[in-house]
């Protein structure tokens, strides 16, 4: 009994060069093993020795985990041929905070790759993580205009920022100036193209669009909104609940209490950050626009909650709304 396995994990720890790897399983009565512990490059030649390599080891009798951080994009490549490659493989990705949270909760001091491939071994082993689903093919190319716009906004706000503080300067460099306003036009161009053609993405695909005007049909949300909702949450696809939705985007409350102590709550922001921010501009229409969620606001106003803690109880309460239209493929309704 005790040598029988019921659970065999792979924990990675990936970089742009390479990836370190800790092979693991877990006994019957809950003991931990390691199998072996190797290197392999992080490209396509790597991955067919990875799968090689697991495949010697591996228990047939069991499906095999493989648990990864979210580590920039470089875990994508290998998290995507783990998928296709076999139907009881079975991907997880999990947030930096939460591994390294982990780490901290079994004593661990030191961090080195080798150390983190361990960590999420043993991690994937007694956790219950959530599968990963990659992004529809229909949703890949919407995420990456989105996140492309959103590139081009921030560094066109750098760049004015930037042109502030010259422009006032006690004595202007005039082709700095120049320099600078000509750069701001033409990312300004870039965002509008960008815009055009997300515009025409979901012209093209005649679900996509249907759907995506249930969202648009709340007050302050617009179709760049909407589609970058949709995008980062792959539609919603695995997705059960609101509260699961609000903790994926970060907004979910962190609490700040011990006896009679109570300190300030906040937003937990260990969510996607790019929901957050495609919300913020949106709420804030919204609260002039939706009757429903201007008294809310104003309600919270009055219990002494200050403006931007109101805001983000409707920025969750938008979110929430989205996920329900979408679902349920019905439009904004003010009197229901």
């Amino acid at each position: 009994m005790e040598k029988s396995i019921i659970k065999q994990n792979v924990g990675i720890d990936i970089s742009k060069d390479d990836f370190k790897v800790c092979f693991t399983t877990m006994s019957a009565v809950g003991k931990m093993t390691i199998c072996g512990s190797r290197t392999f490059n992080n490209n396509l030649k790597g991955f067919k020795e990875f799968f090689e390599w697991t495949s010697k080891k591996r228990d047939n009798q069991q499906p095999v985990c493989f648990t990864m951080e979210a580590t920039g994009v470089y875990y994508e490549g290998l998290a995507y041929f783990l998928f296709a490659k076999k139907a009881d493989f079975r991907v997880f990705i999990v947030l930096p905070n939460q591994s390294k949270a982990y780490g901290k909760s079994l004593g661990i001091k030191s961090k080195t790759d080798k150390i983190d491939a361990k960590i999420l071994a043993q991690m994937g082993l007694e956790r219950e993580l959530r599968l990963w689903v990659p992004i529809s093919p229909e949703l890949l190319g919407l995420k990456q205009l989105t996140r492309e716009r959103d590139t081009l906004v921030r560094s066109k706000t750098t760049a004015a920022n930037h042109l502030h503080a010259i422009t006032h300067q006690g004595k202007p460099n005039k082709s700095s100036i120049g320099r600078t306003e000509r750069h701001i036009n033409f990312l300004n161009k870039q965002v509008k193209e960008i815009e055009k053609e997300i515009e025409l993405f979901v012209n093209q695909d005649v679900k996509l669009n249907k759907k995506l005007e249930f969202l648009t049909s709340i007050p302050g949300v617009g179709l760049l909104t909407a589609a970058t909702i949709v995008a980062e949450t792959n539609g919603f696809a695995s997705i059960n609940s609101i509260k699961q939705l609000t903790s994926y985007a970060g907004l979910d409350v962190k609490l700040a209490e011990s006896g009679t102590w109570t300190g300030k709550n906040r937003i937990s922001k260990c969510g996607n950050s790019h929901i957050r921010k495609a919300l913020y501009m949106p709420s804030l229409s919204n609260i002039v626009y939706d009757k429903i969620n201007k008294n809310f606001y104003e309600r919270l106003q009055e219990n002494n909650k200050l403006p931007m803690i109101a805001l983000v109880a409707v920025q969750r309460k938008m979110l929430g709304l989205m996920y329900t239209l979408w679902k349920n493929e019905t439009m904004y309704d003010v009197n229901h």
